[in-house]
């Protein structure tokens, strides 16, 4: 086994002189003892198993079950406990923004952001209900803190569409079943048994209806990256899996699946916003009414926009009364003139991206940009600044990637982050938050920084060790 360092990041799972950080010592142990033919077979046997299970739901055509790198990633439990309280902080503090957005007494974010926001239309009437976000994906990078700990920044929140539970409890099963069972026993992760169902009955919650309530996953259907997902999530939650053209509102204002004839009360969207609205004419007049209730409601998604983002922790400050427990990663808004001044003067020494863009797509990281590419970048920003934000590049960790050549294992240095996930499960109170006990985290093909799978990054297992 060897380990081949070439990024200058600090690695989870190597010291600086390569000797296996402690809570690694067990995980390389029974990796070595696998040896490489096993781990082979064993690769083989959980792609088998999960096109299996792909294939189980109809979708007999391609791949869809996500590239996996199958050693885990460790967050000890006091980090967690950290983590933990600094998400559920955050989601406390979205809400309470929301809220007040919809009552008009917002006074966090300049008006300036939310004018030029892309995911914000003052024109549409806003119903959030009680509860405005009831899942919410953070992505969080870990940063060496100067004492051989690790220091954890939020670097964005997705309220929409994010891609997360369904393939985490994948994954999960494969490390706990099939890659690491002595460690994942010995350790004694906690478990992600139950999550799906428990975000099922988080969303069902924004319904009077409760757990009684007809639950829709609405996909873009078989051309979709995440169709399986969709069908998983259809699955463990006892949803309807329904793509738009399967919806209509009814003479009386109720949305209806037509294949099935049934009464949808929640509406949890996988598919891009305007082509639901296109393809369900008076969808949107039925949210409003209270008729149906749309997860995603238009404008909640504003807590997307990388231009709101910086002023998260003065929401904590100003609506929670609380110090932010998780930090921001400085960022530049070009919607503010002072910003977006000393955005242009330091261009090509920044990351630059597109404040409604998603999936690694719209953005450009100055240092490891060609000089054609940052100036071909800056005409783009240039020709609508106020769409765009700018951070300096952070030095976050890496963890590994793990191969197999020459009947060897081989685990090169790879940069990763987390995404953590959070329910608000009580029908009326956003004070009441859950966070799942996992992560999925994402590693950026070799010598990338952009961590998404669909710019070339692979899924990792989280373990949160339970001692």
């Amino acid at each position: 086994m060897r380990f081949e360092r070439k990024l200058p990041g600090a690695n989870e799972v190597f010291m600086p002189d390569g000797t296996p950080r402690p809570v690694y010592v067990q995980l390389l142990e029974e990796l070595e003892a696998t040896g490489a033919d096993r781990w082979q077979r064993r690769l083989e046997k959980a792609r088998s198993l999960l096109l299996e299970e792909q294939r189980s739901f109809g979708i007999l055509e391609g791949d869809r079950t996500h590239p996996t790198d199958w050693f885990p990633r460790i967050v000890s439990a006091s980090d967690w406990e950290r983590l933990e309280r600094g998400i559920a902080q955050r989601m406390r503090a979205l809400n309470a923004f929301l809220l007040r957005l919809e009552a008009g007494k917002e006074e966090v974010v300049p008006e300036e952001v939310l004018k030029s926001s892309i995911l914000y239309d003052p024109d549409t009437p806003n119903r959030f209900g009680p509860v405005p976000v009831r899942q919410v994906a953070f992505d969080v990078v870990a940063v060496e803190d100067g004492s051989g700990g690790w220091e954890y920044v939020v670097i964005e929140e997705n309220a929409k569409m994010p891609v997360g539970l369904a393939p985490m409890t994948r994954r999960r099963a494969m490390s706990e079943r099939l890659f690491f069972p002595e460690t994942y026993r010995k350790l004694g992760v906690r478990g992600l048994d139950g999550w799906l169902g428990r975000l099922g009955e988080a969303l069902r919650a924004a319904s009077p209806k409760g757990r009684e309530a007809t639950l829709a996953v609405v996909s873009g259907g078989p051309g979709d990256q995440f169709y399986l997902d969709h069908h998983i999530y259809a699955s463990e939650m006892g949803a309807l899996l329904a793509e738009p053209r399967e919806l209509r509102v009814d003479g009386e204002g109720y949305l209806v699946h037509l294949p099935s004839g049934r009464r949808v009360d929640v509406v949890y969207e996988r598919v891009d916003e305007d082509r639901l609205y296109a393809e369900v004419p008076g969808l949107l007049r039925c949210h409003l009414e209270g008729k149906v209730h749309v997860l995603f409601a238009p404008n909640s998604e504003v807590v997307d926009d990388k231009g709101v983002y910086p002023f998260v922790p003065e929401m904590v400050r100003r609506y929670l009364g609380e110090e932010p427990v998780l930090k921001n990663a400085r960022t530049w808004s070009l919607a503010v003139a002072e910003d977006r001044r000393y955005v242009m003067e330091n261009f090509g020494r920044l990351v630059v991206k597109s404040r409604g863009g998603y999936g690694g797509k719209e953005v450009m990281i100055g240092p490891e940009e060609t000089e054609e590419g940052v100036e071909r970048f800056r005409r783009m920003v240039e020709s609508n600044p106020v769409e765009y934000v700018a951070q300096p590049p952070l030095e976050f960790s890496t963890h590994v990637l793990c191969g197999v050549e020459g009947g060897e294992f081989v685990l090169r240095d790879s940069y990763a982050d987390y995404r953590v996930l959070a329910l608000a499960p009580d029908p009326q109170d956003p004070e009441v938050v859950e966070v799942v006990p996992g992560a999925l985290a994402r590693v950026a093909a070799p010598g990338r920084r952009i961590t998404n799978i669909s710019s070339g990054g692979k899924m990792k297992d989280t373990w949160v060790p339970g001692r």
